[in-house]
């Protein structure tokens, strides 16, 4: 039986409405990146309870100044052990088990911390948390890769990197809220890690590690992804035999990419952790003044990480040079931070410090770029791996700059002038190592056997 003129015009206003609903792109893989992004502000959150709980803490456990500094960085020890064994395990198993199951581990370490009996136990929570913690960014750069086209990524990886700071930002407000509400320091601890068990969940619930796997990914959106427009050529090979770990260390952009993170996160790290006992014990500041002084600080590095996300998407729409682009903006943000932290050491003005402080975290914060560097350069079954190699730098440089600034203030009486100095140093190192990265050309190429 032939349709009826109505249901004819009711199966062309369907058809018609389909075509339409196919043509209009969904926006599935800044979702994705936004669960990410609350995790992994989250993450930022949890790792600065305890640097601005430090004061208390610290007189309730009678701690000295080396001692902080090994509590501080006592994270990063398993951080950094377990950044290529999770590498390895995003690229076996994807970033939806891997990270939905380490951050609910790491919330039950984050709330235990608030139920410790001394100093003691509260290391074990802290490499607790540094375990758990470590795949957290190497799945960025393994979500980078898989669902933004190449024009997107560097946006992609400062948007994610700037969860940091803005972590650490609203972590200050927050964590001195708590501290006001609840009387004590403790309750700061439970709270966040319990929160921080319930995104994990949803983060698992909604993230599929592949763009093609996802439900509510439509084909264009899928073309979009898929399709790049960028100007340039794809840097890295996706053909042939995969590059070897000697391949990797033969590589001059590889070791420029290692110390350059290196110097990077020592000086993130260093601030992250001091700050609130410089702005408490030699500036004088007071709890509700050490939340917002650190929120003004922290919150430049979001402003950072966005201005240098999409200033290099933009530049590098319009110059094929991508070295030119990255090394430049990186070049800024070097020598921005290195003139910043130099002038602190003299200055005994709450606002000035706070205003040098900003600029520091603002320019360093450009590092961000960092974490597009393994989906731009490393082949794609790599970039997992890659990414957790380039974090055990991150690592390193979070496990040095507490304890080397702790020995630092506890050698000069408790002044902050040669831990500043040497944030200054390690800001040089992380100009000197940016410049030396060729991003025209792989991170590192297969050489024939002999």
């Amino acid at each position: 039986m032939a349709p009826s003129n109505g249901q004819q015009a009711a199966a062309t206003t369907t058809a018609a409405a389909q075509a339409k609903s196919a043509g209009r792109r969904t926006w599935v893989r800044w979702q994705i990146f936004g669960i990410l992004w609350i995790l992994v502000l989250l993450n930022f959150i949890d790792r600065a309870t305890l640097s601005i709980a430090m004061p208390m803490i610290s007189e309730e456990f009678d701690l000295t100044p080396e001692l902080k500094g090994v509590i501080l960085g006592s994270f990063f020890w398993t951080y950094l052990l377990f950044q290529i064994p999770g590498g390895w395990l995003l690229d076996r198993f994807g970033p939806r088990h891997v990270v939905g199951s380490a951050g609910a581990i790491w919330g039950v370490f984050q709330l235990l911390g608030g139920l410790v009996p001394g100093a003691g136990m509260l290391t074990v929570t802290r490499l607790g948390l540094g375990a758990t913690e470590a795949p957290v960014f190497p799945a960025g750069a393994k979500l980078n890769a898989n669902w933004l086209p190449r024009k997107e990524r560097a946006r992609g990886a400062t948007f994610i990197d700037a969860a940091g700071p803005f972590g650490s930002a609203v972590g200050g407000l927050l964590v001195t809220a708590l501290i006001v509400m609840t009387g004590g320091w403790r309750w700061a601890f439970i709270i966040t890690g319990a929160v921080t068990i319930v995104v994990a969940v949803l983060y698992w619930m909604y993230l599929r590690d592949e763009p093609g796997k996802h439900p509510r990914v439509n084909k264009a959106e899928l073309d979009h992804i898929t399709t790049s427009d960028d100007r340039a050529p794809e840097a890295r090979p996706e053909t042939g035999p995969l590059p070897r770990a000697v391949d990797y260390l033969r590589s001059r952009s590889f070791w420029g990419m290692m110390f350059g993170r290196l110097g990077w996160a020592t000086i993130w790290w260093g601030i992250i952790s001091w700050t609130p006992s410089y702005l408490d014990e030699a500036l004088g500041f007071d709890l509700a003044a050490l939340g917002w002084g650190t929120f003004l600080v922290y919150g430049a590095g979001v402003v950072g990480q966005l201005v240098a996300g999409f200033w290099s998407d933009r530049w590098r729409s319009t110059n094929p040079r991508h070295s030119v682009v990255m090394r430049t903006i990186l070049a800024v943000s070097g020598v921005g931070t290195a003139v910043a932290i130099f002038l602190i050491p003299p200055v005994t003005d709450g606002a000035i410090a706070l205003t040098l402080l900003s600029i520091a975290v603002f320019f360093i914060n450009f590092g961000g770029l960092y974490w597009s560097i393994p989906a731009l350069l490393a082949p794609k079954e790599q970039v997992g791996m890659v990414g957790g190699v380039m974090n055990v730098a991150s690592s390193g440089g979070g496990a040095i700059a507490p304890i080397a600034m702790g020995f630092a203030i506890g050698a000069s009486g408790g002044a902050y002038g040669g831990a500043f100095t040497f944030l200054g140093v390690c800001a040089v190192v992380y100009l000197v190592g940016s410049l030396i990265i060729d991003f025209e050309r792989p991170l590192a190429r297969r050489k024939a056997s002999a």
